[in-house]
């Protein structure tokens, strides 16, 4: 899986856009998870066709390496593009990137009816903060200056109950 940042071309100083490039070596083919965008979207079609062809370079130069091991053929994988995904907003991109990325089987891809899009950031947030990964002392970083506004010892630090 390989998650594309597009730059917007309109406004060099805008966030851009997220969408995400799949090589499914099962299926034999490229899929295009894009929640904004759909095929008929030139631009869209443009960009996938360029990543596609950036793949295929890299992996012709480093599968050229392994000299007697079977390796696919990537070359003629055909470019699909996944549809049904929708992001809530026009800013929520990196959000659905990060849960394509989360969520697909090389299939099919969940839908969050039901979901609001706040809900779901949320949901994201507390991942993050609550992973065993995560090194950084969030919850002091979170209480910081909330002295000043008489929340003093009553910070929230646990994702809203007060500690």
């Amino acid at each position: 899986m390989f998650p594309i940042h597009e730059a917007n071309e309109n406004e060099l100083d805008a966030a851009g856009h997220w969408f995400t490039v799949v090589l499914n070596l099962a299926d034999k083919e490229f899929q295009v998870i894009d929640s904004l965008r759909t095929s008929g979207t030139q631009s869209l079609v443009l960009k996938a066709h360029m990543v596609c062809a950036k793949i295929i370079t890299l992996w012709k130069k480093y599968t050229a390496k392994h000299n007697g091991c079977t390796v696919p053929n990537i070359f003629s994988y055909e470019l699909r593009f996944i549809s049904g995904y929708r992001q809530f907003g026009i800013h929520d991109c990196g959000l659905f990137t990060l849960k394509a990325i989360e969520f697909w089987d090389g299939s099919r891809l969940p839908k969050f009816v039901g979901s609001s899009e706040v809900n779901l950031r949320k949901q994201v947030l507390h991942q993050w903060f609550t992973s065993p990964t995560n090194q950084a002392d969030w919850k002091s970083t979170l209480c910081q200056g909330s002295e000043t506004k008489g929340e003093g010892a009553g910070c929230s630090t646990s994702m809203g109950k007060r500690t």
